[in-house]
């Protein structure tokens, strides 16, 4: 197996009895370090997906309904929820945004 220097290494950690993806973590080809995180569903979609730096969740995550909807979207900086998180319900209308600042909720609004 061979790498283009500077593509992160693609690692299946866990496959479902059916031998399906279900957990896959990408790692800098260099460092070793963690960049990222995909976990699926049984069907193949993506349950959810996020960045990592420097060990801890830095940046979007994105968690799914298994028809592939957008649950829940959120931003992370150094391991804590920093920005706007969004959720919507099972048929994609948004139901609530909170804003985070370093771990701490700062705001939250709810839609009927």
């Amino acid at each position: 197996m061979s790498f283009m220097l500077g593509q992160p290494l693609r690692r299946v950690m866990r496959k479902y009895p059916s031998g399906k993806e279900h957990v896959v973590l990408y790692f800098d080809s260099e460092t070793g370090d963690m960049l990222k995180e995909e976990v699926y569903f049984e069907n193949g979609r993506v349950q959810w997906s996020g960045d990592y730096k420097n060990g801890v969740e830095d940046g979007t995550w994105t968690f799914y309904y298994e028809s592939g909807r957008v649950k829940v979207s959120e931003t992370y900086s150094n391991g804590k929820e920093h920005g706007l998180r969004t959720e919507y319900d099972s048929s994609g209308r948004k139901v609530k945004e909170e804003q985070w600042k370093h771990g701490k909720l700062m705001k939250e609004t709810r839609f009927q």
